[in-house]
């Protein structure tokens, strides 16, 4: 792209009502709300000036002049949030900003994009939040060998030195680990980037590991239920489900060890990210508190969204009806009561840990699980629901966030020095935090956002990779089928198929035409054959993962890793051979 380009499109963004750029801009007569303390500071003053706060101030001092003064009486001023869990998209930009998320920071993303990404937006070129990225996702080898384009692997404690220096050297933020990294492996990635002094955030197989590595951020809850599960209840269960149903860990947490545990986590100074918004979202209680409405409403209500994509909003609505890879209406009472189950000891624990002196982080996995922008405030609400308090679930979303990520002198909190990036809302959210969702103004890197959504709406740094959708839409592949060799006419004949992206509600084809099939994992199907169809020659077998998406797809937008996202597998070929 030419410089001449570079600068035309710089232009337009500056000047089409994205934002409104202010050198120095004057907020007076609200309330500010402390998120350190929970005090509310009546008739406050702060001033922005380019993309720092320069002053705040009570109402008797004197106030400097400014090119602009917000008016904010009767408002509740609070700092930007920050979601600390996301997977930038390149369309996602406004719906973070629109909803007051002003900071992300990316978990796991295509490296070198999502580089050039935080560059852009850095530089004022690329619309959006303040944007801080991990490193590759970290983790050990899997089982089977497969390997996602944003993981790396990493088997090694000797390895670990060179390539976190060449991270250091690319100024990653955090580094993000899986749960497939060894314990040594694992020590030597963390004082490497204590060398940095960045966090290690991610996934742990048991938090008792994370805590003598001496990591920072646990990602979801279940690590820590591993620690203090009941083997037997989770055992028992396990003949009363279907095959495939998801034992969630947090389902078989021994609640007399959770005292325990969570000492523990408190005294190594571990924070947590319960992602409840993400991880319970196919829950009755999720359902109850109405999320699916709100995110069909914002998605597919509102036109001036039109740039998101349809599978993408699609999926959104899907995931609320899933749990696992199992429609929530087709599970027994059992099944939903035991997956309820497991979101409630979450909330006890997300209670006791903030009880004991633990810090929460907030962060949403979006927009991979969950709306971006909307889901940090349902988020909080969440917590709130768990018995954390309206200003605990506000520091989740500052200044626990901002201290994690080593940023605390920066973000996080209204103060001199820190970024200009400032909420108003029309309502206290001390007193209920879903008053975090009446934004009145946004001001994001010194600018007055206008908080509408425009259907033109582009990122001049695209996404070089297409959107992984494998989550919520599996590509079904086939790797092999057995037999591969029937008798024509045979009566009784049966296939097995295996592969991979296979769902409850897979159908097993010949020649296009659905057989009565069998889920037995999500790498093997069953599927009987009727003699009729078995005549001599070359047959093809297919696997279908029917989707209500299917035909809304576009190819540039959502791709699996294994190629272009599509319902229908591969072939595989079978013979029926002549007889004599």
């Amino acid at each position: 792209m030419s410089q001449e380009k570079n600068f035309l499109l710089l232009v337009l963004w500056m000047f089409c009502g994205w934002a409104t750029s202010q050198d120095r801009i004057i907020i007076r007569g609200g309330t500010l709300v402390d998120v350190r303390e929970g005090n509310l500071i009546e008739g406050a003053v702060v001033v922005v000036e380019g993309d720092r706060i320069v002053s705040v101030s009570g109402a008797d001092e004197a106030v400097p002049f400014g090119e602009q003064t917000i008016d904010a009486a009767g408002k509740y001023i609070l700092p930007g949030l920050i979601d600390l869990h996301v997977h930038y998209d390149d369309w996602a930009g406004e719906l973070y900003l629109n909803h007051g998320v002003t900071t992300v920071v990316d978990l796991g993303n295509v490296y070198e994009w999502i580089k050039a990404q935080k560059r852009g937006i850095k530089s004022g070129f690329v619309p959006g939040p303040r944007l801080f990225h991990a490193t590759e996702n970290l983790d050990g080898p899997v089982p089977g060998g497969s390997v996602k384009r944003v993981v790396r692997t990493v088997d090694d404690p000797e390895s670990v030195q060179l390539l976190m220096s060449q991270y250091l050297k690319d100024g990653v933020d955090a580094v993000k680990v899986y749960d497939q990294l060894s314990e040594e492996v694992l020590r030597a990635i963390v004082a490497e980037a204590e060398k940095g002094d960045i966090p290690v955030i991610g996934h742990f197989k048991d938090v008792r590991v994370a805590a003598r590595v001496g990591a920072h951020g646990i990602e979801h809850t279940y690590a820590v239920a591993e620690a203090i599960v009941d083997e037997q209840a989770r055992e028992d269960a396990r003949n009363k489900v279907r095959k495939g149903f998801p034992l969630m860990s947090q389902s078989f947490m021994d609640g007399s060890k959770l005292p325990g545990i969570v000492q523990l986590m408190v005294e190594k100074g571990l924070y947590l990210n319960p992602t409840l918004r993400g991880s319970w979202q196919g829950d009755r209680a999720l359902l109850e508190k109405g999320f699916h409405y709100e995110d069909f409403d914002l998605l597919l209500n509102d036109w001036r969204l039109r740039y998101v994509p349809l599978a993408f909003r699609l999926a959104v609505m899907k995931e609320y009806q899933e749990i696992g890879v199992w429609n929530w209406r087709d599970l027994s009472s059992y099944e939903q009561d035991l997956f309820h189950l497991g979101y409630e000891n979450t909330q006890r624990l997300v209670k006791a840990f903030v009880e004991a002196g633990g810090k929460l982080y907030a962060g949403t996995d979006s927009a991979h699980l969950s709306t971006p922008g909307l889901s940090l405030h349902q988020e909080l609400e969440l917590m709130v629901d768990a018995g954390v308090s309206p200003l605990q679930a506000l520091q989740a979303a500052t200044i626990n966030s901002a201290e994690l990520m080593r940023m605390h002198n920066r973000l996080g909190a209204l103060e001199e020095g820190k970024v200009g990036d400032v909420v108003i809302l029309e309502a206290n959210p001390l007193e209920d935090i879903r008053n975090t969702r009446k934004i009145w103004k946004v001001i994001s890197r010194g600018r007055i956002l206008d908080l509408n959504y425009h259907a033109d709406f582009k990122n001049p740094l695209p996404r070089n990779y297409p959107e992984d959708s494998s989550h919520y839409f599996p590509s079904p592949e086939i790797r092999a089928v057995s037999p591969e060799v029937l008798n024509p006419g045979e009566a009784g004949a049966s296939l097995t198929v295996t592969g991979t992206g296979f769902v409850p509600y897979s159908l097993v084809r010949l020649n296009g035409t659905r057989l009565p099939t069998e889920w037995v994992s999500g790498f093997e199907l069953r599927a009987d054959v009727a003699a009729e169809l078995l005549r001599p020659g070359t047959h093809a077998i297919s696997v279908e993962n029917p989707d209500f998406a299917w035909g809304t797809v576009s190819p540039g937008w959502h791709v699996a890793h294994l190629g272009l996202r599509s319902p229908i597998s591969n072939d595989f070929l079978i013979l029926v051979p002549f007889q004599d």
